[in-house]
Parts: structure tokens; sequence; C-alpha cells
């Protein structure tokens, strides 16, 4: 009998979250290459109907992406992609920025003792280039954000990776619009790979400022300002 209740113990639970993990999956880089664009309503059954699932797992996709910033409830209307301003940049961009600063400056020594744990990152940027000679949006907006996870987890922050990981999706999506309004596809590579010099063998305590112009440059570009103090409208 207790032969039995082990086995049974054994046996791995159904994930019922596999499918809206999945929904998400679909989700973020529609929203991030400009197929959902912001402001963008939801329909449940619609969006139930286009990726041939229940309303449930829709639903709980919905609820998901609404904590993390990415929708916003329209009363009597359901759901719309969240604007994705200025404001809403400079609050996810300011927030990453302290963050990446934290966690890239626990990365770096070990990307330095140990040449092997950049073999991440150079992935990352090989697949940069290859969506970059397609005009690969959706590549590119991945490729970016895993480039960004493989320094961050590097770090061993467990908490930090966290809280990273909370704001990842409104990164991809704020990157994705960016190269859809000004598809530079080169400049972005170029852009990384003048960051994992700088991890190799930069100054570390010019960290902050590399990083605040790697984030913002694109922004500064088009015009936005990446003053994080600016006071909120009244």
């Amino acid at each position: 009998m207790q032969n039995a209740v082990n086995v049974r113990a054994r046996i791995e639970p159904v994930r019922k979250r596999l499918i809206t993990e999945q929904i998400i999956e679909r989700l973020v880089p529609a929203i991030a290459t400009g197929s959902f664009p912001p402001g963008y309503r939801l329909v449940e059954d619609e969006l139930a109907s286009e990726l041939g699932v229940s309303r449930v797992p829709v639903r709980e996709a919905i609820r998901e992406l609404s904590l993390q910033g990415i929708l916003c409830s329209a009363p009597g209307r359901g759901w719309r992609i969240a604007p994705f301003d200025d404001r809403q940049i400079r609050e996810v961009c300011s927030i990453r920025i302290a963050l990446e600063t934290m966690l890239f400056a626990d990365a770096i020594p070990k990307f330095r003792s140990d040449p092997a744990n950049f073999a991440k990152l150079d992935s990352e940027l090989e697949s940069m280039r290859r969506a970059a000679l397609t005009s690969d949006v959706e590549g590119l907006s991945l490729a970016d954000i895993n480039f960004h996870r493989a320094a961050v987890t590097l770090s061993g922050n467990a908490l930090g990776i966290r809280i990273w990981e909370g704001i990842s999706r409104q990164v991809m999506i704020i990157f994705g619009l960016e190269i859809h309004r000004d598809p530079d596809f080169a400049a972005v590579v170029a852009q990384h790979e003048c960051l994992r010099s700088f991890l190799a063998e930069g100054d570390p305590s010019r960290l902050g400022p590399v990083l605040q112009e790697h984030v913002t440059s694109r922004m500064c570009a088009r015009g936005h300002t990446p003053d994080t103090d600016e006071k909120p409208e009244k």
C-alpha cells in the first residue's frame, strides 16, 4: 500500500496554467509588433475563437496581463491594450534601468571570471543579427529580452530577477513598438554588441550611465524625454 501511495505522489500534476501561458505568449508578441496596437479593444469571445480555446483561459490571461500593466479596463467595454504613452514608457524604463544597474553589477565579475558565461549573450546576439537580416521585429524583440534576461540571471539575485521578470513583458512590448516605428535593425544589433563589450571590459563605475544610454537612446531619437522626475499631471 505504501508503495502505491509513493507512486501516485510522483505523478506530475496537470498544469492548468499551460493554456493561459500559451495565450500570453501569443498576445505579447502581437502587441509588441503592432498587430494589437495600443488602445485596441480585446473581446474575449473573439479572442477565444481566434485562438481555438475556451473563454476561461483567455479571461485568466487578460487578468494576468492587466496586473502587469499591459491591459487596462475600459468601463463597460471590457479591456484595451494599455496606451504605452510617454509616461508609461518612462516609468517602465526608470525601473528597468535601476534594476539592471544593480543586477548587471553583480553579473559583471562572473562574466569576467569565466568567458563561458558569455555564451548565452553571444547566442542571442546571433539571433539579433539573423532577425535584422529579415526585418523580423518579433525575433529581434525576443532576442533583445533574452539577451538582458541572460545577464540579469547570471547575477544570482533571485528576488531581483523575479522583479525584473515582472516588467519584462512591458519591456518587450515597448522595444517592439519602437522598432516597429523606427526599424533601424542594424543600430539595435550594434547597441547590444557595445553593451556586450562593456560587460567584458568596461569600467564598472560607468554601468549606470551606460545602461541609461542603452535603454533610452531610441526614445531620445524619437523626441521622448527620459526624465523620470517629471511631476504627474493633475
